[in-house]
């Protein structure tokens, strides 16, 4: 019951990182089955007396021949002796356990090699001769949420795989291959924004990685009576850990990465203002530091002068009062009387913590102002990059996206709208020779956007004809 709970949260990876103490016995007899237990040759036996009743009762041949043995913490003679018992293979660390490789090192490229590689198989060079430009785009899209989302949510990614990972996407894009590239006509950022700001709408990795990794934070509150969170609870301290951002000097190195991706500062800050607490018996909800009033607004922010002298600083809320028999009591302590001018903002204070009622029978949780379903990865990454607007669009994306137009026609005007057509302009602008610089209908002017479309003499006709 414990492997496989832990196996449902991809935590296998601590569960062996902290058994550095006690040695770990692994068998591995199918892709979807592993027994471990206490490396003892009794725990050993144990293990195979259980197959076999298996085999008796289902029928069922265990194939030992295909089964692997592995050890953490114990010496390679043992392993072989417990393996040659078995009559199983050696199990080599790391391995691959429900698609997470187990016992590697995620800040290696190396760990991320497949990724790379099935990628370039998806975004293939022949695929682009048979596909718009918006066939293309949709492509992007499904690789992002269907190849690396399953590491992505679980480890994070190191910046030179990010780096490769957009560099075949932005190529692809564009049409070019491994080999050479083409103009890039818009920047990458800007392909990564929503298609109402000025983008095309396809995620940026980075960006989608940190989102991926902040809702375990989410998660280890929310599902806290769990095993999974109980461990991590038991070793690095949880979801209290992460959040006052303590650092564990035996934390792993995905412990770390959780640990550094959390308290980023944008992500952090998203995750402090847009999550409150519901406060039922106040057992986790720390009563001057965390959100939990009606206002949203922290008691340290709003009373500094009695944090200040407050006895109780970083308590919870259930260790601020009790309950007796009639209703729930405040027990405030200060370190000092209060003198004349903080009267009135105490007497403020009392008003207000008298107004909250506090239930014995219920627990805290977070949960998220603008959304019932607290933290989920689209409104996270929305508000990652709501910062990064195009300007001067003055909503012209946000009525081109509502335009009933083929999405060939959407792409083309999306281009023409930021001038990032072939035209001869811009193909000078960088440093592309061409045998001359004039409109090819008129050849009066020389070609860009704004003469090419709408002020070339062959083109004002067709307006003309057309409204």
């Amino acid at each position: 019951g414990l492997m496989r709970e832990a196996i449902k949260k991809k935590l296998f990876t601590e569960f062996l990182v902290g058994a550095n103490k006690v040695p770990i016995s692994i068998l591995q007899y199918a892709d979807d089955t592993i027994f471990f237990g206490k490396a003892t040759m009794q725990n050993v036996k144990t293990i195979k007396s259980i197959l076999r009743a298996f085999k008796l009762a289902s029928g069922l041949k265990i194939n030992y021949a295909k089964s692997c043995f592995g050890t953490v913490g114990q010496t390679q003679q043992w392993t072989m002796q417990a393996a040659k018992y078995l009559n199983c293979k050696i199990l080599s660390m790391p391995f691959t356990y429900l698609g997470i490789p187990i016992g590697a090192n995620p800040r290696r490229s190396q760990l991320w090699d497949p990724i790379l590689r099935k990628s370039e198989r998806k975004l293939a060079r022949w695929k682009q001769k048979h596909l718009s430009f918006e066939g293309r785009v949709t492509v992007i899209r499904s690789i992002l949420t269907s190849i690396p989302i399953y590491f992505l949510s679980f480890f994070r990614i190191p910046a030179k795989v990010a780096a490769k990972l957009t560099q075949i996407q932005r190529r692809f894009l564009w049409g070019g291959g491994l080999d050479h590239k083409k103009i890039a006509w818009v920047k990458w950022e800007t392909i990564c924004l929503p298609k109402e700001k000025g983008g095309l709408g396809i995620k940026d990795i980075t960006t989608f990685n940190r989102v991926l990794l902040g809702k375990w934070r989410w998660n280890m509150m929310q599902q806290s009576l769990d095993l999974w969170a109980k461990i991590l609870d038991s070793k690095y301290g949880g979801w209290q850990s992460l959040a006052d951002g303590r650092r564990s000097s035996n934390g792993s190195l995905w412990w770390q990465d959780l640990m550094e991706v959390t308290h980023e500062h944008q992500l952090n800050n998203i995750i402090q203002q847009e999550t409150i607490w519901k406060v039922g018996c106040g057992d986790k909800a720390r009563f001057w530091e965390d959100k939990w009033a009606s206002d949203g607004e922290t008691l340290m922010m709003k009373c500094p002068r009695l944090y200040q002298i407050s006895s109780q600083q970083h308590q919870t809320v259930q260790q601020m009062g009790r309950h007796t028999d009639t209703a729930w009591e405040w027990n405030f302590q200060w370190r000092r009387p209060l003198f004349d001018c903080e009267i009135e903002t105490a007497t403020r204070f009392l008003e207000d913590t008298t107004k909250i009622h506090i239930h014995p029978h219920s627990v805290d949780c977070w949960k998220r102002r603008a959304e019932p379903n607290g933290y989920t990865t689209r409104s996270a990454y929305l508000l990652m990059q709501g910062e990064a607007t195009e300007e001067n669009s003055d909503g012209v994306f946000t009525e081109l996206c509502k335009l009933q137009i083929p999405p060939k026609a959407a792409i083309f005007a999306w281009r023409l709208v930021k001038d990032r057509l072939p035209t001869k302009l811009n193909l000078r602008r960088r440093q592309i020779q061409l045998n001359d610089h004039l409109c090819p209908f008129c050849r009066n002017k020389e070609e860009d956007a704004s003469h090419l479309f709408f002020n070339c003499p062959k083109t004002q006709p067709l307006w003309w004809e057309s409204l």
